[in-house]
């Protein structure tokens, strides 16, 4: 998966095969030492997004990952 960074924030999508997109996910710093993630499906309702947090940027890569599969 390849995110794109912006400031403090990463964003990448998962798309099927044919290239809709069936996952958002975005990584933000909420502080020095804390990073938010969030995952979500287009055209759900925000209450089914799924999301944390993480000690660094990475870990919380991982956990998006991990919660769109």
């Amino acid at each position: 998966m390849i995110w794109e960074r912006d400031g403090d924030a990463y964003t990448t999508t998962v798309e099927t095969a044919t290239g809709e997109v069936r996952f958002h996910l975005t990584v933000e710093r909420l502080t020095t030492q804390s990073w938010d993630w969030m995952v979500w499906q287009p055209g759900e309702p925000a209450t089914l997004a799924r999301y944390g947090t993480a000690a660094t940027a990475q870990e919380a890569m991982r956990a998006a990952e991990a919660a769109a599969k």
